[in-house]
């Protein structure tokens, strides 16, 4: 049902626009601090959201934080996303309060998180709240796919890889979709892109760039910079630029996490101990199977 938890406490010193980029994977944002802005790159005001439900996303878009933020963040896996929503790809590039999402349940949820004192009683009631489902299965084509694309970071061809589960591809499209929330070719994007952002720390110290296209599997630097774009938003050196004025933690991991997942605040693919995932905060994070 679950990846993993991470729990979140800040207070920004000023109003501020965070920028957010393409990632797999949906994730509940139960929040019961202030509330904040949430908006795509095309528009220009953002809705105003409590707690919500971040499907997974193929754009950039933009959340306007200010006053005091505090929640807790669950990475779904593919299986429980598929049991809590069914067509995961009705959930594409869409960010649903949960009260939609979840109905009462979802409600009530962040209300009794708030009530509770302490990170290890939060993620007990999550582990309560989550035992009460019983966890739909992933095809198992699917999972195989999903695997061999991450396994590669996102450089293989998919076809063949269709192909290989002796289903059609038509077939395996479909099922791929609804249980991941984009297609199998947009997936492999996808993680090829998150693979480039934990490579962008250490260009103009131990690579280039152009280092970084090549060894994610781009054709040249001209097609790593239009896809990065397409997918964040901005081009990589921008995007650079915007890491470089934000450098503080928001969100803090344990010294010896139980898990590693990736944050709907967090630029990297994934965290590790050396999580740079930009804010001040009280730190909480469980890690999920």
């Amino acid at each position: 049902m679950v990846r993993g938890y991470v729990g979140y406490q800040e207070w920004p010193g000023k109003p501020m626009t965070r920028r957010r980029v393409a990632r797999p994977g949906a994730a509940l944002i139960l929040a019961f601090g202030d509330r904040i802005g949430v908006r795509d790159s095309s528009e220009t005001l953002p809705r105003s959201l409590g707690a919500f439900v971040v499907g997974p996303q193929a754009r950039s878009s933009f959340t306007d934080i200010g006053g005091y933020q505090h929640g807790v963040q669950v990475e779904l896996s593919a299986a429980g996303a598929a049991t809590l929503f069914g067509d995961v790809s009705d959930l594409r590039d869409a960010t649903i309060p949960i009260d939609q999402a979840l109905g009462g349940q979802g409600e009530r949820l962040v209300d009794q998180l708030s009530d509770v004192p302490g990170w290890d009683a939060r993620f007990a009631l999550l582990d309560g709240f989550f035992a009460a489902f019983a966890a739909r299965s992933v095809s198992p084509e699917v999972s195989w796919l999903r695997r061999q694309l991450v396994a590669t970071g996102g450089r293989a061809q998919v076809e063949p890889l269709m192909d290989e589960t002796r289903r059609s591809r038509r077939l395996v499209t479909e099922r791929f979709r609804r249980q991941f929330g984009v297609s199998p070719k947009t997936y492999a994007r996808i993680v090829r892109f998150r693979r480039t952002l934990g490579m962008l720390d250490r260009v103009g110290r131990e690579r280039t760039l152009a280092d970084v296209a090549t060894g994610c599997g781009y054709y040249d630097q001209s097609h790593f910079n239009r896809d990065f774009t397409a997918l964040a938003g901005c081009t990589p050196s921008a995007f650079m630029a915007e890491l470089a004025g934000e450098r503080d933690v928001r969100f803090f991991q344990d010294d010896e996490p139980a898990g590693s997942i990736p944050c709907f605040g967090d630029h990297a693919e994934e965290h590790s101990r050396d999580c740079r995932c930009p804010g001040p905060g009280l730190r909480g994070h469980r890690g999920g199977s």
